[in-house]
């Protein structure tokens, strides 16, 4: 890329980058000057989140990481509408005041000489601005919007003043000197406090600090300093006060839950208690210990006997069957280990009778009375004992039964200890938590009240608000450096973007991209009316400079013809109005002042030109004449050129033809060339344009060469494509190419840098940069 060439094509638009550049920076210092500035005051504040856990009276809480970094609660409570609905109440920001320094800008001030007193509601208020001045007897305000004048007379604020939605008074300060404040003129802004809370929330800005644990960053951005100041205080006020607010909240919250919870766990104890005492009276539970070594020792007790009873029962049993066998003289036994008293008794006197009658019988026969008479008494006794021992059989058995009720009711005692004990102990459990939650309740009590003694914040300022006095808008270096940006890239925008969608041939290079290996002839100049026909053999100017190259530059393209005859140039172009007729006549020109015999005819039958440039009639007769009818000398029809060169004729178009196509394609026209030939040394053809009709197509085989114009800034590049065809078909041959109508002064940085330092410079006239630029009516 040829960085050069790129700078002088967007350089030719300086004038514009110049103007652009003027009115951006030129607006940019304007709005700096005018816009107020606005400044960023900025707080730092610490909450203790620790110091909040560690009051907190009741503390629930899962989660093992810590929390003291999260600050979103605090984050929403600030930039909550209620929150900051208290700071526009407190700080009365429905009124903002300024005093007029001049009519675009104004200064905001803190203190004013007088007192606006609302006769509406804040929250009605209309949002409008009113100018005040203080007189000699009273208050001038003025709406700037209507323009409309209220005079409120006096200056103690009791004159209500159909139409203005405040009173007005003096300050006390103002009311010892009022004259003081005659020459100053204030403005006062009105706004709802809807408005004024949309406003105050826009230009607020929180931020945690995620370096530092628990640190807010307050940011309010205003035009007044002193202003943004006051809000941030209002705000770290409003915020501490809500925060022991909310903690006096959750003391008053915590102590009524926990009296209530005092209260309920009371009578829950009771209930236990009252539960445990009826469990024990039904179940006859002094203690529960006691009665599981009370009930063990029962059923042990109760078994032993039963067992004792049972070996009585066995030993009643032997002894019944040992009397009943045994024998009339035969001894009772004293050892059957019975627990009756009475049977022992009884056997030991039976056996002591016996022994009386076996010494009777000792002594006497056995037939003797006193023997008879014991050993009936022997039977008698013996009966009794079996008697006795029957009875005492039945008393034991009747005593096992009573044994074994006694020992079930024992057995079934003893199996419901665990269960008994369990219930028990469910109770005790019971009444052993509610017991510990209720002391609980009762500690958690005097830790609420005693921290409700001594509640504080746990915020702490960091950094008070400060204003940072380097505006943040407009800021002036960035401002300036952008407006100047600005002020390049618009017209550099716009530059491009015409430069992009531009068609139109402006250098070689656009016609190589098209047609390549085409060799561009030369350039001829864009010049105003008096330079038009400035071309004689001694001229200086810059069309001669151009013809004179044109021709030099044709001359290697012609073919070294062996014999004399005349060369023929044919020029032509794609569209019309691209200058062929211009080209074709100064070098014509040119060529003839070299000494050369020369002719030039005018071939375009449609719209001929040539004769403008010679002051001839349209009318004139000429080629049209001539190939209409061919007994008719063409010689007849040339004029001579007595203005510019001897040695130039002319054969004009003649008469417009209805049918030039086909007088064109006759052979009168062929034999017309071969003839001249023959006579001029080069004979030069202005024709028809080729993209338009096919006429020069038609004949375009007898030029040795074949210039074809194209114009700077006019011709199109998509009508060169089509040209390209005919080139490649070989229905133009030996094609050169000329540009035409280049402005030398643009066109320099576009590959032309054409300069005729010789020439002779005609006094310059001084214009307007303006219009420099602008096109001067060409050939």
């Amino acid at each position: 890329m040829d960085l050069k060439k790129e700078f002088l094509k967007y350089f030719q638009y300086w004038p514009w980058f110049l103007v652009s550049l003027i009115v951006f920076v030129g607006a940019a210092f304007i709005f700096i000057k005018v816009v107020p500035s606005t400044y960023e005051t900025s707080a730092m504040i610490f909450l203790d989140k620790k110091q909040e856990d560690q009051t907190k009276i009741i503390t629930i809480s899962t989660d093992k990481k810590s929390n003291e970094d999260k600050l979103e609660d605090e984050i929403r409570l600030i930039t909550s509408n209620e929150f900051l609905l208290d700071v526009v109440k407190n700080l009365n920001l429905n009124f903002t005041y300024y005093e007029k320094v001049f009519t675009v800008q104004n200064n905001y001030i803190n203190e004013v000489p007088f007192v606006l007193t609302p006769t509406v509601s804040k929250d009605s208020l209309p949002q409008i601005s009113y100018e005040i001045k203080i007189n000699n007897s009273g208050f001038i305000i003025t709406d700037p919007n209507s323009e409309r004048i209220y005079n409120v007379k006096g200056y103690d604020g009791k004159e209500t003043v159909y139409g203005l939605p405040f009173k007005i008074q003096l300050s006390a300060k103002a009311k010892k000197s009022p004259s003081y404040y005659f020459e100053n003129e204030y403005k006062v802004s009105l706004q709802p406090t809807s408005e004024a809370l949309k406003e105050l929330k826009s230009s607020l800005v929180v931020l945690s600090d995620e370096n530092a644990k628990g640190v807010l960053e307050l940011k309010h951005i205003g035009s007044s300093p002193d202003r943004s100041r006051k809000i941030l205080s209002e705000i770290i006020v409003q915020l501490d006060k809500s925060i022991v607010s909310n903690k006096q909240k959750v003391f008053r919250n915590t102590v009524s839950y926990l009296n209530q919870r005092i209260k309920n766990f009371t009578k829950e104890k009771d209930s236990i208690e009252s539960v445990k005492e009826r469990y024990l009276q039904n179940n006859d539970i002094g203690v529960m210990d006691n009665y599981i070594v009370e009930q063990t020792a029962d059923r042990s007790q109760k078994k032993e006997s039963s067992q004792l009873n049972e070996k009585q029962i066995a030993l009643t049993n032997f002894a019944i069957n040992d009397i009943r066998q045994s024998g009339a003289t035969q001894s009772l036994g004293a050892n059957y280990n019975l627990e009756s008293s009475t049977v022992n008794q009884m056997l030991v006197n039976y056996n002591a009778k016996l022994m009386d009658s076996q010494l009777i019988l000792q002594r006497a026969q056995s037939n003797n009375p006193a023997y008879i008479s014991l050993v009936t008494q022997l039977k008698i006794q013996k009966q009794e004992i079996l008697n006795s021992l029957e009875g005492y059989l039945n008393f034991l058995n009747q005593t096992s039964r009573t044994n074994r009720s006694e020992q079930s009711i024992a057995d079934a005692k003893v199996k419901s200890i665990p269960t008994k004990d369990k219930v028990l102990g469910n109770i005790n459990s019971n009444l052993v938590t509610k017991e510990e939650t209720y002391v609980a309740l009762l500690q958690k009590k005097e830790e609420a009240v005693l921290n409700g003694a001594i509640l504080e914040s746990n915020l702490k300022t960091l950094n008070a608000p400060e204003t940072n006095y380097s505006a943040i808008f407009p800021q002036p270096k960035a401002f300036m450096l952008g407006a100047f940006l600005l002020g390049l890239l618009v017209p550099f925008g716009i530059t491009y973007v015409r430069l992009y969608l531009d068609t139109k041939i402006h250098n070689e290079e656009d016609i190589q991209k098209v047609i390549t290996d085409i060799p561009i002839l030369g350039h001829i100049p864009k010049i105003n009316v008096s330079e038009k026909l400035d071309n004689t053999a001694t001229s200086r100017s810059l069309i001669a400079e151009a013809s004179r190259a044109l021709v030099s530059n044709i001359s290697y393209l012609l073919p070294r013809k062996k014999d004399n005859k005349g060369s023929v140039i044919l020029f032509t172009s794609s569209i019309q109005g691209e200058g062929k007729s211009f080209c074709a006549f100064h070098n014509a020109i040119t060529v003839s002042n070299l000494n050369k015999k020369v002719l030039l005819i005018g071939v375009d039958l449609r719209n001929p030109q040539l004769h403008d440039y010679f002051n001839v009639s349209r009318n004139a007769r000429g080629l049209s004449n001539f190939l209409a009818n061919k007994t008719d000398d063409w010689k007849e029809f040339l004029q001579k050129d007595t203005k510019f060169s001897k040695n130039l004729d002319v054969l004009f178009a003649g008469e417009t033809p209805p049918n030039p196509s086909q007088l064109i394609t006759n052979s009168n026209f062929e034999s017309l060339i071969e003839e001249a030939k023959e006579i001029y040394d080069f004979i030069i053809l202005d024709t028809a344009p080729v993209q338009i009709v096919s006429d020069t197509l038609n004949f375009s085989y007898l030029a040795d060469v074949t210039v074809f114009v194209v114009k700077y800034d006019y011709t199109d590049k998509s009508n060169l494509e089509q040209v390209s065809n005919f080139i490649k078909k070989e229905q133009l041959k030996n094609v050169g190419i000329v540009i035409n109508g280049v402005n030398m002064k643009t066109a320099y940085g576009y590959g032309y840098g054409v300069s005729y330092g010789y020439q002779y410079q005609a006094p310059k006239v001084k214009r307007p940069w303006y219009k420099r630029n602008v096109a001067i009516k060409e050939a």
